[in-house]
């Protein structure tokens, strides 16, 4: 291990507009690479963002490289803000629009989202992975997709692209049948998997919560793994070789997401490895669409959709789909 400078300056910062564990990554990651920072630790429930480098750094300098995905980095503490109750109405009139629209089509049965004593159906799965894209929480997806577009497309290769998103989506599906027959080997009862459902409920509520932010209290009040997981996927970008892409697109499976993290308790919860399978691929599909065009066309034109009203819009909808999902387990244990 390369011993520090005894001459390093060391500060302490704070970041606005982290959701999830992810972000954490993110933050670290793109303040790490700035010329002069030896090293970068964020914390998603403080909100603190230390530093160490040869000189102190402005918030400026720090926000430059991150403002882009809806972060910014300020001196002091921010106080709490007053609820945008015009931006939160606005969110939730959006949303209602959203899910009466998906009510309408699943009576039409236009599209099959599945009976009220079954499960979540693929295309709510579908739809998580789309709001997932956008939301800040993949950021650090993005951050891995830019990384190896500026390595692979400055250099006119848009096969390694090509190859991190097919074994991203290849690998989501291998990892998520894994999960559906982890579910399978314990038998899951009905009532251990209504203990899961609402495990997955709590992630999908607090999700929620931190995208509205309306309970600061609550904030970084998440499920997640161990940060060093994320790190090892994150920093096999840094050096992209020929078969890097195929190896990245399926780690990032492991990326502590956390919508991600939900899907992941939802496969697990349908003890099957098809079910399973067909769950994780749905939501790398969902997700699709956003990280190509990150690869391939702009990053510029991804973060339009981000927005505060874009986060509160989302929110509700996570808790839609949370309430849904339990709901049906309720159904399921014979208590509605």
């Amino acid at each position: 291990m390369r011993n520090q400078p005894t001459n390093q300056y060391r500060n302490e910062y704070y970041v606005k507009g982290m959701h999830c564990a992810a972000c954490e990554l993110y933050v670290e990651n793109a303040i790490s690479k700035i010329p002069g920072i030896s090293k970068a630790d964020a914390d998603l429930k403080s909100g603190k963002l230390q530093i160490c480098g040869e000189r102190n750094f402005t918030t400026e300098e720090l926000s430059k490289v991150i403002e882009e995905n809806g972060y910014k980095i300020v001196a002091n503490q921010p106080t709490y803000t007053r609820t945008n109750w015009n931006e939160l109405l606005k969110g939730l009139l959006i949303a209602s629009v959203f899910m009466m629209l998906f009510y309408i089509i699943q009576k039409l049965d236009i599209v099959n989202l599945g009976n009220p004593n079954e499960s979540i159906g693929l295309p709510f799965v579908f739809m998580v992975g789309i709001v997932a894209s956008i939301s800040t929480c993949m950021a650090v997806v993005g951050g891995l997709v830019l990384t190896l577009s500026s390595h692979f497309a400055g250099k006119g290769q848009t096969k390694p692209l090509v190859l991190f998103h097919l074994s991203r989506i290849i690998g989501f599906f291998i990892l998520g049948g894994v999960i559906g027959l982890i579910g399978s080997a314990f038998t899951l009862s009905p009532a251990l998997s209504f203990v899961i459902n609402l495990v997955l409920f709590a992630t999908m509520i607090l999700l929620a919560i931190n995208m509205l932010g309306v309970f600061p209290g609550l904030q970084g009040l998440q499920f997640k793994m161990p940060k060093f997981v994320g790190k090892k996927v994150v920093k096999m970008g840094d050096t992209p070789s020929l078969l890097m892409p195929i190896f990245l697109g399926a780690a990032t499976f492991f990326l502590p997401c956390g919508f991600t993290q939900s899907m992941q308790l939802y496969s697990l919860t349908t003890g099957s490895f098809i079910n399973g399978a067909l769950t994780m691929l749905v939501f790398a599909l969902g997700t699709f669409p956003m990280l190509a065009l990150i690869s391939f066309v702009s990053t510029k034109f991804s973060k339009t959709l981000q927005s505060g009203l874009f986060y509160k819009t989302a929110g509700f909808i996570v808790i839609f789909f949370a309430v849904f999902n339990l709901v049906s387990s309720l159904y399921v244990i014979g208590m509605l």
